[in-house]
């Protein structure tokens, strides 16, 4: 599984499923986009990430 490249904590991280499930760091998932196109869309970073804690992902979309 692909993931951003930094440390990341296994109790707390997010993961994006739009990108095949890429685990990111808190701060790369509030910048997260998956493809150029998506600013140009419109899109916010982060909006299309999932908070995972303690193994459980987040119902909602977007890092607190």
């Amino acid at each position: 599984m692909a993931d951003c490249g930094h440390a990341i904590d296994p109790r707390h991280h997010a993961t994006c499923e739009v990108c095949g499930g890429l685990v990111l760091c808190l701060d790369c998932a509030r910048t997260h986009l998956c493809t150029s196109e998506c600013a140009a869309r419109g899109c916010l970073p982060g909006l299309c990430v999932k908070e995972v804690r303690d193994g459980v992902i987040a119902i909602e979309f977007g890092v607190r």
